[in-house]
Formats: structure tokens, sequence, C-alpha cells
């Protein structure tokens, strides 16, 4: 089916029922994998590509799935791929790395995962690498000379919304930062970078604390701060707060500063346009979640023989007051999650909805 040979599998690795879980078999026929026969009745075979997904439930990551299950449905892949999505809990590198071997021994083709950690699926991936199955580390980076990367440039999205947030500060250089989620490869890689330029540039970073990447958890970070550092100049909000930042100081009654956010919800974008009469402004910096589309499509390529780039990274997109009406969607609430679509994919939302299990 592929030009990567394989040696026989491995035993299958094991797992807790509970820890694991095939979420579905999308751009199939009824067919088992690696034997799946094309609609047309042709014989000619699927690829079959596995994804794992380390931590479900999240907005980002629904909209990720949903946009990646859209394309492998579209008329251009569904009758190339054969798309299993394994998801396992918490953020937890060791059932990945154990999901990824399930997946190696059910004799996919290709892994597409989301990393969990930096270096967690080291032994799944020397395995992969044993038999000859590519891997490819979708949504953020993976340390591994073995392993190719299609993720959302994050050191970028950090530092991008560090230096608009430095232009835009005024005479009071003070400012609070929240970070995203401790110890996920992500977060850990760019908030250096993040403090780094914030500190180079002028800034006197008063308060720290963590979004969580949940805007209710940002509010009440933010809110927290606020009772002890009520003349703060600006916010640094990794990844999310867009929304949370500007709701704490509303219902503090203190006047609006600069914001950095990025979760890429909806109420974001909407609380642009809601607060930008009483002064707000913003820049929420985030990365598709239809990078993992854009995996699949690069996964297909490799699988089909042609050379894709080891190492790449896309700029994040930006949500500022001169676009925040284009993207505030009044007929969807405040945890919808945006970047459903990918540069050249041209992904419909209609599409893309009928397998989003979020908000």
């Amino acid at each position: 089916m592929s030009r990567f040979q394989r040696v026989p599998s491995l035993p299958q690795a094991v797992v807790a029922s509970a820890a694991v879980s095939v979420l579905v078999l999308a751009g199939c026929a009824s067919a088992p994998a690696n034997s799946s026969e094309a609609p047309d009745g042709s014989g000619s075979e699927k690829f079959v590509i596995g994804f794992e997904q380390p931590l479900g439930g999240q907005a980002w990551r629904e909209m990720g799935l949903a946009s990646l299950q859209a394309l492998a449905n579209s008329p251009e892949y569904k009758d190339k791929v054969e798309l299993k999505i394994v998801r396992t809990n918490d953020n937890d590198a060791a059932q990945q790395n154990a999901a990824m071997q399930n997946l190696i021994a059910d004799g996919v083709d290709l892994i597409l995962f989301d990393p969990a950690s930096s270096s967690g699926a080291d032994a799944a991936i020397t395995q992969a690498s044993t038999q000859g199955i590519p891997v490819i580390a979708n949504g953020g980076p993976y340390d591994s000379e073995d392993v190719y990367v299609v993720s959302t440039d994050w050191a970028t999205a950090g530092t991008t919304g560090a230096e608009w947030l430095l232009d835009n500060l005024g005479d009071n250089k003070n400012i609070a930062v929240l970070e995203g989620l401790a110890g996920v490869p992500l977060n850990e890689g760019s908030m250096p970078g993040v403090i780094e330029t914030l500190e180079k540039g002028g800034a006197t970073i008063v308060a720290q604390d963590t979004n969580g990447w949940n805007e209710a958890t940002a509010q009440e970070a933010m809110s927290n701060i606020l009772r002890s550092n009520p003349d703060v100049g600006g916010v640094y909000s990794f990844l999310t707060g867009g929304q949370g930042a500007p709701e704490a100081f509303a219902s503090a009654g203190l006047p609006f500063v600069p914001v950095v956010g990025g979760s890429g919800y909806n109420g974001e974008a909407c609380a642009l346009v809601k607060y930008e009469g009483d002064g707000l402004t913003g820049n929420m910096v985030f990365g598709q979640p239809a990078i993992y589309a854009k995996g699949l499509e690069q996964a297909v390529k490799l699988l089909e023989g042609e050379e894709i780039d080891k190492q790449q990274y896309f700029p994040p997109l930006e949500i500022t007051n001169e676009n925040a009406k284009d993207y505030c969607l009044d007929d969807k609430p405040s945890n919808f999650q945006l970047g459903y679509d990918f540069p050249g994919l041209d992904l419909p939302l209609e599409d893309v909805m009928t397998y989003y299990s979020g908000s």
C-alpha cells in the first residue's frame, strides 16, 4: 500500500481500557484496517493513518479533530484514507506512548500525534522507526530526529504577542503575566522567550499566575491579581485569556489595559467587539486547530512517495481590534473554537461542524 516496508508487528502494548479509547474511524468503509476497499469497488487499498490525542474535551483539540475528520472525508481524501483516532487522558505521556505502540501493533501506515511531552513517546517512535512507519508530531514540536513536525510556530506565537504588548503599553510598564499549562512542551518552550522579550523591552512583571488554558481560570487569576495590583498597565496571557482578563477588569470596575490572549475562542473576538468602545485593545494570537488537518495532508503526501519538509512550522493567527468583527460569530457560544480551516485546505464550517463535539 505504501512505499514504506514494515517488519512484522511487535506484540500489542498493554493499555488499561479506561485510559485509551478509539474515537472514530473516518474516511473508511466497513472492511478491516489495511484491507479496506474504496467505495467504488475498485479494490484499491487506503492508507491507514493513526492519530493519538492525549487530552480530550478541550475545544481547541476537539475542533482540530473535527477538521481532521472533515478533510479525511472530503472528496479528495475519502478514497485514500482510513483514519483511526485514539484518545488518552490527562496529557499523560506514558499513556500516549502505549497507545502509539497499540497503533503500531494494529498495522497502521503512519502515526500522527499531538505530543504530550517532548520525549515521552520515544519508545513508540523507536519501534515505529524500526518497522518503517513514519511518525509526525502534529500540533506541537517533538525532540527526535525520527519524527516529522507539522506544527504552529508556538515560539513565534508567544513573542508576537509580547512584542505587540510592548508596542501598545502606555507610560505604565507594570504588567501581569499568565502562563498556560505548566509542563506541556509548547508552554515550557515558549514562556522563557516571552519573559525575555517583555523584560528586555522595558516591561516590569509585577504579578504572575496561570490561565490553565481556560478562560474562566484566566478571569479568576486576573481578578486575584487585580486585588493586590489594580494599577497594572498591561496583561500578557499565553494562548488564553483574551476574554477572561478583560472581564476581570470589567467586574472590578477598572479601566481596560492592553491585553494579549490567544485561546482562539469566539469569546475573545467578541470581547474585543463588545469593549472596544470602552477602550479595550487586544491581540489574540493563536494556532489554528486545523493544523491537524494540515498534518493529514502532509501524511498522505509522504505515503504517496512525495518528499516533505522534516520540520514545518506555521505562523499563528492574530485577532485584533481591526479584524475582530470578521471573526466574532454572534450565533456561536463564547467557547466556540475558531481556526477550523487552514490556508490551502478550504474546509467549510458546515463540513467541520459535522464532526465537532464541542460547544
